[in-house]
C-alpha cells in the first residue's frame, strides 16, 4: 500500500535524467537541501539509454585541441538550425553558461567527457558551422564505483549491445564496425569480448558502462558524494504553492525507494 511522505526541501527535482541531476548537483554543490524524485523503479530516465553525447561550443576540452569559435559562430550555427524556434536570448545563455557547466562537472564531480579530434558538425556546410570542438562523449565508467547503486541503474536498449556488450559511441564502435577487415580491430574486439564474458561470470554482469549508461552512472555518484536522496518508484503527485511563493515542500506518492 503506498504512503505518502511529506519532506521538505530547498529544491525538487523530478525526474532522473541528465537535466534533473544536472541540476540537483549544482544546487546541493551550493549548500542547498535537494531531494530527487522519480516515477520509475530506476534512475536514469532516457539519459541511460541513450548516445551520452553533449554539444557545447567553446569548452576547455575545445579549445584543448586547438577549436578557437569566432565571435557569435555557433549563434550563427543554432539561428540557421533552428529557424522560427530560434530564441535568441535563450541561446546567448546557454552559449554563455554551457562551457562554464562543463568545466563544473568535470573538475568537481565525477562525471568526465572525451571529445574527438575531429567531429563535424551535423550540417558542416551551413554557416556558422564548425569541424570539431563542440561535440563530446561522456567517458566510459566502471560499474564497480557505483557499489549497492548499481542495481537500480537504467538499463540500456538491448538493440546497442553486441552479446550484452554495451559499445562506447567513439572510437569503440569503429573497431566493432571493422572487426573483419583490421587485426587491430579484431584483437581490440577480442579483448573487449573476453574481459565481458569474465566479468559476466564474477559479476552477473559486465562492469565497463559506456555512452548515456555511463553518464547516468557518473551524475549518480557525483549526486550520492553530496548526499543527495533520489526516491525512486516515488511519482510526484502535487506542488503546493503558498502565497504565490515556489513550492516549499516535496511530495510524493511512495516514496518507497532510495538511490
Amino acid at each position: 500500500m503506498s504512503t505518502l511522505q511529506q519532506e521538505k526541501c530547498d529544491v525538487l527535482v523530478i525526474g532522473s535524467g541528465v537535466a534533473g541531476m544536472s541540476a540537483a548537483i549544482t544546487a546541493a554543490s551550493r549548500g542547498l537541501k535537494v531531494i530527487v524524485a522519480e516515477k520509475a523503479s530506476y534512475y536514469g530516465g532516457t539519459t541511460a539509454r541513450s548516445g551520452g553525447w553533449l554539444w557545447v561550443p567553446n569548452t576547455h576540452l575545445g579549445k584543448a585541441y586547438g577549436h578557437h569559435e569566432l565571435p557569435d559562430q555557433a549563434l550563427t550555427y543554432i539561428r540557421n538550425q533552428a529557424g522560427a524556434g530560434f530564441d535568441e536570448a535563450r541561446v546567448r545563455a546557454f552559449l554563455a553558461n554551457g562551457p562554464k557547466a562543463i568545466e563544473f562537472f568535470m573538475t568537481k564531480t565525477a562525471v568526465q567527457f572525451d571529445m574527438p579530434l575531429t567531429f563535424p558538425d551535423y550540417h558542416a556546410e551551413a554557416p556558422g558551422a564548425a569541424q570539431g570542438g563542440r561535440s563530446m562523449v561522456t567517458r566510459p565508467y566502471d560499474a564497480r564505483e557505483l557499489g549497492p547503486l548499481l542495481k537500480t541503474l537504467g538499463p540500456v536498449l538491448p538493440e546497442l549491445t553486441v552479446f550484452g556488450v554495451t559499445i562506447g559511441s567513439g572510437k569503440e564502435i569503429v573497431h566493432f564496425m571493422r572487426v573483419t577487415r583490421s587485426l587491430e580491430s579484431a584483437w581490440y574486439v577480442t579483448k573487449r569480448l573476453t574481459k565481458h564474458f569474465l566479468e559476466v561470470m564474477k559479476y552477473g554482469r559486465g562492469m565497463t558502462l559506456t555512452n548515456g549508461n555511463a553518464l547516468a552512472a557518473r551524475l549518480a555518484k557525483s549526486a550520492a558524494d553530496l548526499s543527495i536522496p533520489v526516491w525512486l518508484s516515488s511519482p510526484a503527485v502535487q506542488l503546493l504553492q503558498e502565497g504565490g511563493a515556489s513550492p516549499a515542500r516535496c511530495l510524493s506518492a511512495t516514496a518507497s525507494g532510495s538511490a
